[in-house]
C-alpha cells in the first residue's frame, strides 16, 4: 500500500470516529479506558474506510505481519474530557498465523523526547486484544488491537503528547503465535502524527471534526542476539561468577554518522533456580524420582537422603555434623539450607559425572514441559506457562538491586553505558586455616582471583585483535566449548563481510553454585558409591546439586550513540530470547584430605628410600632401562660392521 492510501484510511477512521462519539460524562482515564470504539469489528471498520480494497491484503507467505492503520480515538486536552480516548492499532496478517489473543502481544513506542522533538527514550506496551477476521474467506487475516497505557515516570500518553500535534513513534510489534513461548518482533517503524480535534472535543465544542494525520519515517536498527556465558574459578567455596552476556552485530553505518555507541536500554525477567540435582548413580536417580515435586518434610521414611560434609561426631545416632544442603535431613544440631522439595533431576545417561555438561537446551525443554507441581502457581512472564515452582520467589540481594518494573523484582530494565564496569568478587574460602593452607601448597587454591577481573565493561566492542588472541574465550569473557567458538568465530567473520561490527553486551553477573553432595540410605544406614552399592563415602563423585540464573524474553530496547557530545537514540527491532546456561562440573573432584595424605606417603616413601640407600639404586635402574634400547641398537650396529670386516 502506498503512503498516500495509508494516510487517506487513517483520515477516514478519524473523521469516522468523531461521528461515532459525543461528549460524555467528565472523568479522567487512561488511553486502555474501556469506550464503545472497542466494540467494533475489525472488518467492519476496514471495509467502512475510503480507499480501502481487501484485494491490496491476500494470503501470502512471502510477506510478515505489519501495522496497516493507526488510530487516535476521541484525545482532548481538557483532562475531563479523556473518558473515550484510545489508541488502536489493526494488523495485517498475511500468513494467517492464529495470533495469541492473551495479553501476550506488545508495541514498541517513543515515550520521551529531547529539546528538538526527537525521541530519546522507548518502553513496551502491552496490546488488549479485540476482535480479528472471522469470515471463512479472511479468517485470521486482520487484528484489532488496543494500546494498554501505564503509567512511565508519572506520566501518561495524554500526558506526554502535544495537544498541537499529538506524536505517536512505533517502532516495532511483538506479537505471539498460539504453540509458541516467544514471540516475533515485526519492524513496524512510523512517526503517526495528529493534528486537530473530533468533534466535540476541541477548543470549541459544537465545532465540526479538524482531525488530520500523517505518518513520517522512523528509523530503527535490527538485531539478532545470540547469548553466551562465562564462568569464572571459585570466589567462595563451591561458588562461581556466571557473566552472562549476549552479543549481535551493528551496521557500521550507524558508527560512521552517530558515533560510538555509548548505551544499551534492554528488559527481561530474571529468576534463580530451585536446586537442580544431577547424577551419574542410576541407584540414586531412581530413588529419588517418585519424590520429584513432592514435600517430603520430616518424612524419614523416604529411602534417600543428599547432604554436605562429612565428619564423624560425638553423640547418639548421629554423623552429620555440618552441611550446607540437605533433603529430608531433619537433624537440628546441623548447619543447613533446607530444602524438602527436588523439582529438578538429571541423569547424565551413562556419562562420567565429572565429564557432563547439561546443555541449555535440554534444561530449557525441561523446563517448558514441567507439569508435576504448580503449588506457586505459574511464573509471571507474558507468554509463559511455566510452574513457579522450579524457581525461588525472590531474588538474591546483589540481583534485586538491578532495576526492576513497578514492585516486580523480577522485570528488569536497564539502561547500561558504555563507562559502567563492574568486579568480579574475590575468593573468600569458608574452609579453615589449615585447608586452605595445604590446598595453596599443593596447588589446590583457585587460580583465578579478583585481580583478573576488576573493571570489566559491560559493552565491549569486538575487534581484529581479540579475534586473533590465543584464549578467545578469556580475553572476551565468553563460552570456551569448541561448538560456541566456532559459532562465534562464524558469526564474527559474518558481519565482518557484511560490513558490521560485532557487539558483546554483559549484562548480568550473577552466582553459579555447584555443590557436590554425598547419598545416604537411612534404611541401611550406608551412603552410596558412585555404582550404587550402599558402602562407602560418594562425596561429589557421583551427584552434585547446582543453582543459576535464567533470563526470559531478553529483549533489546534501543541503542544510544554518541559523536561529540551529541547523542541519539535508536529505537531497536529484536525478537526477544529465552537465556538458560549450560551446566558444567568441576572435571575431578577428590577429597582434600585424600590428596594430602597422597603426597605425604609419596615423601615418606622417598625419604625412606633414600635413607636405606634403595633410591640411587631405583634412580640407576630407571636411567638402565631407558638408555638398553640405545645400546642394543649401538651393539648391533657395531655386530653388523665386524661382520664386514672380516668378509673383506
Amino acid at each position: 500500500m502506498t503512503k498516500i492510501v495509508y494516510k487517506k484510511i487513517i483520515i477516514f477512521f478519524l473523521v469516522l470516529l468523531s461521528l461515532l462519539t459525543a461528549v460524555n460524562v467528565p472523568v479522567q482515564a487512561k488511553a486502555d479506558s474501556g469506550n464503545a470504539f472497542d466494540n467494533t469489528n475489525v472488518l467492519d471498520d476496514l471495509r467502512s474506510a475510503d480507499g480501502f480494497n481487501i484485494l491490496n491484503y491476500p494470503f501470502t507467505e512471502s510477506k510478515d505481519i505489519r501495522i496497516i492503520n493507526f488510530v487516535e480515538y476521541c484525545y482532548s486536552f481538557r483532562a475531563n474530557m479523556r473518558d473515550n480516548y484510545g489508541l488502536y492499532v489493526y494488523i495485517y496478517n498475511p500468513k494467517g498465523l492464529n495470533l495469541d489473543t492473551r495479553n501476550a502481544n506488545f508495541i514498541q513506542m517513543a515515550v520521551g523526547y529531547d529539546e528538538n522533538g526527537t525521541p530519546n527514550t522507548y518502553e513496551k506496551f502491552g496490546l488488549k486484544y479485540l476482535s480479528k477476521a472471522e469470515e471463512s474467506n479472511y479468517k485470521n487475516l486482520f487484528y484489532k488491537f488496543k494500546i494498554i497505557d501505564r503509567e512511565i515516570s508519572g506520566t501518561f500518553f495524554f500526558d506526554r503528547v502535544n495537544s498541537n500535534e499529538r506524536r505517536y513513534d512505533v517502532s516495532g510489534i511483538e506479537i505471539l503465535t498460539y504453540g509458541s513461548n516467544l514471540a516475533t518482533e515485526y519492524n513496524v517503524a512510523g512517526s503517526f502524527r495528529f493534528t486537530g480535534y473530533a468533534k466535540g472535543y476541541g477548543s470549541d465544542e459544537d465545532a465540526e471534526s479538524t482531525l488530520n494525520s500523517e505518518v513520517k519515517e522512523l528509523k530503527t536498527i535490527t538485531l539478532q542476539t545470540h547469548s553466551t556465558y562465562y564462568r569464572t574459578g571459585e570466589y567462595a567455596k563451591d561458588h562461581r561468577h556466571d557473566l552472562t552476556s549476549v552479543y549481535f552485530s551493528v551496521p557500521n553505518r550507524f558508527f560512521e554518522t552517530y558515533g560510538a555507541l555509548q548505551k544499551i536500554k534492554a528488559e527481561w525477567y530474571e529468576y534463580e533456580t530451585t536446586p537442580i540435582v544431577i547424577t551419574s548413580n542410576s541407584a540414586v536417580y531412581d530413588l529419588l524420582y517418585p519424590y520429584l515435586g513432592v514435600n517430603v518434610n520430616d518424612n524419614t521414611e523416604i529411602p534417600i537422603q543428599i547432604y554436605t560434609g562429612y565428619q564423624e561426631m560425638v553423640g547418639d545416632n548421629g554423623h552429620y555434623d555440618k552441611y550446607d544442603w540437605a533433603y529430608n535431613c531433619n537433624y537440628t544440631d546441623a548447619v543447613n539450607t533446607r530444602c524438602d522439595e527436588i523439582n529438578y533431576l538429571f541423569s547424565t545417561e551413562g556419562k562420567s559425572i565429572s565429564e557432563y555438561v547439561l546443555s541449555s537446551e535440554r534444561i530449557k525443554n525441561y523446563v517448558e514441559s514441567y507439569t508435576k507441581t504448580y503449588k506457586n502457581g505459574r511464573i509471571e512472564v507474558p507468554g509463559k506457562n511455566i510452574s513457579a515452582d522450579l524457581f525461588e520467589r525472590g531474588l538474591s540481594s546483589e540481583r534485586t538491586s538491578v532495576a526492576y518494573v513497578d514492585d516486580n523484582i523480577h522485570h528488569k530494565l536497564v539502561d547500561f553505558d558504555a563507562g559502567d564496569t563492574f568486579d568480579m568478587l574475590n575468593y573468600t574460602d569458608s574452609n579453615s586455616a589449615w585447608r586452605r593452607f595445604f590446598a595453596g601448597l599443593f596447588g589446590l587454591a583457585p587460580r583465578e582471583l579478583d585481580e583478573s577481573y576488576l573493571g570489566v565493561s559491560l559493552i565491549r566492542i569486538v575487534k581484529d585483535d581479540d579475534m586473533e588472541k590465543a584464549d578467545i574465550a578469556r580475553t572476551l569473557l565468553i563460552n570456551g566449548s569448541e561448538t560456541e567458538l566456532n559459532a562465534f568465530n562464524a558469526f564474527y567473520t559474518n558481519a565482518k563481510n557484511n560490513n558490521e561490527t560485532v557487539v558483546l553486551f554483559r549484562f548480568a553477573q550473577t552466582d553459579y553454585m555447584c555443590l557436590p553432595v554425598m547419598c545416604y540410605n537411612p534404611f541401611t544406614g550406608k551412603n552410596l558409591d558412585k555404582n550404587g552399592l550402599f558402602d562407602s563415602a560418594d562425596y561429589g563423585e557421583s551427584t552434585y546439586v547446582v543453582r543459576e540464573s535464567v533470563f526470559l524474553n531478553f529483549d533489546i530496547i534501543e541503542l544510544t550513540f554518541n559523536k561529540d557530545g551529541v547523542y541519539t537514540v535508536i529505537p531497536v527491532v529484536n525478537s526477544p530470547i529465552d537465556i538458560y546456561n549450560d551446566i558444567t562440573l568441576p572435571k575431578q573432584v577428590t577429597s582434600w584430605w585424600k590428596l594430602l595424605l597422597t603426597y605425604i606417603l609419596l615423601i615418606l616413601l622417598l625419604i625412606l628410600l633414600a635413607a636405606t640407600g634403595i633410591l640411587p639404586l631405583i634412580l640407576k635402574g630407571v636411567v638402565w632401562v631407558i638408555l638398553l634400547p640405545f645400546k642394543g641398537v649401538a651393539a648391533i650396529i657395531k655386530g653388523i660392521k665386524k661382520r664386514k670386516e672380516r668378509e673383506r
